[in-house]
């Protein structure tokens, strides 16, 4: 995160602090302004010590801690970055046309790519078990042999989140988590998705008029060309979960067990928001012309938002406001007989957006699964 961007995410989020906290007492070393907690939550979240944060700040290590869950509460509050479907049939059509773009085929039916990531956690307390309602079992991956949350997510092509969820433990499979998730209530609803455009998810989703997943049972042939191409375009989910571990070194790590299983959520949630906000930051023109030559040399980007385009006070020099930042003061199947049912129906109905994806790539002569070196 450049200088300048951090100032504007304190901007951003420091309109939601209350100026009416009560002080029990004088503080000797006065308060730790908003933009060292910052700093100190950022250090952490990328994976850094509370003692390292701690004695960097000049501050006691606990207050590494507090600043993290102030600015964790600040960033999930505020509406200007919050993490949104576009809703719109416009905005959908553009993360299409985006998608359009870094597809060998001109896939141009594809409004964001769906998947779950495990957020690892050390095992949960029986606190966090009790208020959960949840057995330690639940929270254990068998598949990935660690305890951790099931995180749904949708990106679009600039690998940004466009929706997430984290309501489920770690064995909980995919399809459940997407059947429960919130997002599914908007996409069952006639009109919300622009007509012909749809998800896209690996096997374990569900072929259905907003969702294309794979064809099963095939090694050859014109429907394993179309598998081929339409993975392409959905590993840009698996870029924007390696991008999101990669820059907060936190979820490269077991998150310890004394916070609470909220906590996680919440703070899994802050981090998304954040990952969405330092693409933004690094923006290109929404606009590019990307040629096929250009696609493996494609950095995550996105033009920034009228709702993240703010204009920070003329004139100042930052140099002047560091020296606040040193200031003291393996899923199972676990799906219900109704939601079995209904992927038995959904795979019987046809004209679906995976069919036209087939017959485009028939269309281009692809019989067989392309050699990728030959793009």
């Amino acid at each position: 995160m450049e200088e300048s961007s951090f100032w504007k995410l304190l901007d951003l989020i420091k309109i939601n602090v209350n100026l009416e906290i009560k002080k029990s007492s004088a503080i000797p070393n006065g308060k730790i302004l908003l933009s060292a907690k910052l700093s100190m939550a950022l250090r952490w979240f990328a994976g850094g010590s509370s003692y390292d944060i701690a004695l960097y700040h000049g501050v006691h290590y606990q207050e590494t801690m507090k600043s993290v869950w102030t600015i964790v509460d600040l960033v999930n509050l505020c509406e200007k970055i919050k993490i949104q479907f576009p809703s719109t049939h416009t905005e959908q059509e553009k993360v299409a046309n985006g998608f359009k773009k870094k597809s060998w085929v001109q896939f141009d039916n594809c409004t964001g790519c769906v998947d779950g990531m495990l957020v690892w956690i050390t095992k949960p307390s029986k606190n966090s078990m009790s208020e959960s309602r949840i057995g330690a079992a639940k929270f254990f991956c068998g598949r990935k042999k660690k305890f951790g949350l099931n995180l749904q997510a949708i990106c679009d092509h600039k690998c940004r989140f466009l929706d997430v969820d984290i309501s489920h433990p770690a064995s909980t499979s995919d399809y459940l988590a997407f059947c429960t998730s919130s997002i599914l209530v908007d996409l069952e609803k006639e009109n919300f998705l622009k007509p012909g455009l749809c998800l896209y998810g690996d096997n374990a989703y569900v072929n259905t008029s907003f969702m294309a997943s794979p064809f099963k049972g095939t090694s050859s042939g014109p429907k394993d060309a179309c598998n081929f191409f339409q993975s392409q375009i959905r590993i840009n989910i698996e870029c924007a979960f390696g991008i999101l571990v990669s820059r907060w070194g936190v979820l490269r790590k077991a998150i310890p067990g004394n916070i609470s299983i909220q906590k996680i959520c919440s703070l899994v949630r802050c981090l998304c928001i954040l990952h969405n906000f330092c693409i933004n930051e690094h923006a290109e023109e929404d606009d590019i012309d990307l040629s096929f030559n250009e696609i493996d040399n494609f950095v995550p980007g996105s033009s920034t938002t009228d709702s993240t385009n703010i204009t920070i006070a003329g004139g100042f020099d930052l140099s002047n406001r560091l020296e606040e930042l040193l200031d003291g003061g393996q899923h199972f199947d676990d799906t219900t007989h109704q939601f079995r049912s209904s992927r038995l129906d959904n795979t019987q109905e046809s004209n679906l957006p995976r069919t036209k994806m087939l017959e485009k790539v028939i269309d281009k002569g692809y019989e067989e699964r392309p050699n990728p070196r030959t793009f």
